[in-house]
């Protein structure tokens, strides 16, 4: 059971907003700007900076508005400026560690967001803090973090031109990372677990006309990532025979899922089996009257950039409609 304000003793209070959002990717800022629209004080917590998972993505082909392609950190440039513009206050590097629902009148209403040694207020809440790149688990991917294991082939692509990578993975993610990386490496090594991609075929179609840059194991897994302080290759492991192999390469870049950043959550909000957040199907209302969920985060998302920015416009809306029900009260931001 989550602890209380009072069991921690007293913390700092600050304004009480109309609308707290904790995360500011594509979900969060996309509620900004419609909570401010709607004339609603809007706080946005961040742990890190505006933009979440749309920063790893070099090119983003498919957000609607853009006929030509956009690289993911100005899309989430324009989205931060624009909620500002409106009037939403966004502040970074705020890691949120727990919430407490409302528990009873006058401040006891709002909804709390605590940040270290201090606290954030809220009439309503969106959760939007998305989700974290799945992990391997298997021996020399920890170790190696940094030196030939990546997560973001955005981020380090450039550290392998002429080089030989494996990519992990069989989406959407996987082959967009992997066409990326290909603009430098001189070689990919796809290990996926399927018989085939599941990416669109959009992206299929472009890796093969690659020829032969690019080499396939479906149905096949890593089991080692090798190298004392670099990777200086993999272990793979073929799932139909159990036959392992060693294949030599300079980089391992891993793409096999989200797991969404709830650890927080538990107890507070209802969660699925994963982690994901339950939520109304048509509202995206938690279990927590007041609080809702957007974007990656929630149970049954498609995790695309377009949805979440629905999600969270759905979500401002829903909140607006909910203040507008409660006893009216002032917000006190100044």
């Amino acid at each position: 059971m989550p602890q209380t304000a009072a069991d921690r003793g007293p913390v700092p209070a600050e304004a009480t907003y109309d609308v707290v959002i904790i995360g500011a990717g594509i979900a969060g800022l996309s509620a900004a700007i419609y909570a401010t629209r709607e004339r609603l004080t809007t706080l946005v917590l961040e742990k890190m900076m505006p933009g979440g998972q749309i920063l790893t993505t070099s090119r983003v082909e498919n957000y609607p508005g853009f006929p030509d392609p956009i690289g993911g950190m100005e899309l989430a440039d324009r989205l931060a400026s624009q909620a500002v513009r409106f009037g939403a206050e966004i502040v970074s590097q705020v890691q949120v560690t727990r919430i407490e629902p409302p528990t009873g009148e006058g401040e006891g209403r709002c909804i709390l967001a605590f940040a270290g040694s201090k606290r954030y207020c809220g009439r309503s809440m969106i959760l939007a803090v998305g989700s974290e790149y799945r992990k391997l688990d298997v021996p020399g991917e920890r170790r190696l973090t940094g030196y030939g294991v990546s997560y973001c082939g955005t981020c380090d692509a450039p550290f392998y031109r002429d080089k030989h990578v494996v990519v992990v993975g069989g989406g959407n993610t996987a082959l967009d990372e992997g066409l990326h990386l290909l603009k430098y490496a001189s070689r990919l090594t796809f290990v996926t677990l399927g018989d085939a991609f599941r990416a669109s075929q959009i992206l299929v179609d472009e890796l093969a006309r690659q020829g032969d840059k690019v080499e396939t194991c479906f149905a096949s897994t890593v089991t080692e990532i090798v190298g004392e302080k670099k990777v200086e290759g993999v272990r793979i492991r073929n799932t139909r025979t159990n036959e392992e192999k060693p294949v030599a390469c300079d980089g391992v870049f891993v793409f096999v899922g989200l797991a969404p950043l709830t650890h927080f959550l538990k107890g507070v909000v209802d969660l699925d089996e994963r982690g994901f957040i339950l939520t109304h199907a048509c509202t995206l209302q938690t279990s927590v009257p007041g609080v809702w969920a957007a974007g990656d985060v929630r149970a049954g998302t498609l995790k695309q950039a377009a949805t979440a920015a629905g999600d969270g416009v759905i979500a401002a809306l829903m909140a607006k409609e909910f203040l507008k029900q409660q006893h009216p009260a002032k917000s006190s931001v100044p």
